[in-house]
């Protein structure tokens, strides 16, 4: 039981405590947070690292927390009017190496364009053949991570269903509201 919830039933059973123990749960909860220890983050083993999805860090997802969890790549996702060079900062100043992917979901890259997401893939295989955490996001987590995490998985080998399942055993909002047309562009990275 954490701490929080323990806090929690103590003032439920004696309601007069509440006013004085309840200004400590934000207290609390950014404690927690900054230690990776109240992140709701699926560190999913996979080709010698393991991957992790979410929004954008730096707000509910600190850079702290993704740090202490062991995160130690963040592929950024975002355009530069979107906050990314602020996502560079934080990450950089916790010793978390920052690879930078301008994508858009509405006009993903094809054809010719895609070839740099082939090299992007590239460079993800290896890192997790070095044994890195990497944690994808966009702004929500959802569309582009979704669409970019599938193509991963599609490039490393794994079928479709087995991609769809690991999916949404990383986080299953993301699996649930990516949508098909966007797994469909993931199924062009792959390698089986």
């Amino acid at each position: 039981m954490g701490v929080q919830t323990e806090i929690r039933n103590y003032i439920n059973a004696n309601p007069a405590t509440g006013k004085e123990l309840g200004k400590y749960f934000s207290i609390i909860g950014r404690a927690l947070k900054s230690t990776g220890e109240d992140l709701d983050l699926v560190l999913y083993p996979i080709s010698g690292g393991h991957l992790s999805i979410g929004h954008k860090p730096g707000g509910k997802i600190p850079f702290q927390g993704l740090k202490s969890t062991g995160i130690t790549t963040i592929l950024t996702l975002l355009n530069e009017n979107e906050g990314a060079k602020s996502i560079q900062s934080g990450a950089e100043k916790e010793g978390i190496k920052w690879i930078w992917f301008p994508f858009s979901a509405s006009t993903p890259p094809q054809g010719e364009a895609s070839q740099r997401v082939w090299e992007l893939y590239a460079r993800l295989k290896s890192e997790l053949e070095e044994s890195n955490c990497i944690y994808i996001h966009c702004s929500a987590g959802i569309h582009r991570t979704g669409m970019v995490t599938y193509g991963l998985l599609r490039f490393l080998g794994h079928d479709q269903a087995t991609s769809r399942l690991i999916l949404s055993k990383l986080r299953k909002v993301t699996f649930e509201q990516v949508g098909e047309d966007r797994l469909a562009w993931g199924d062009a990275f792959s390698t089986i």
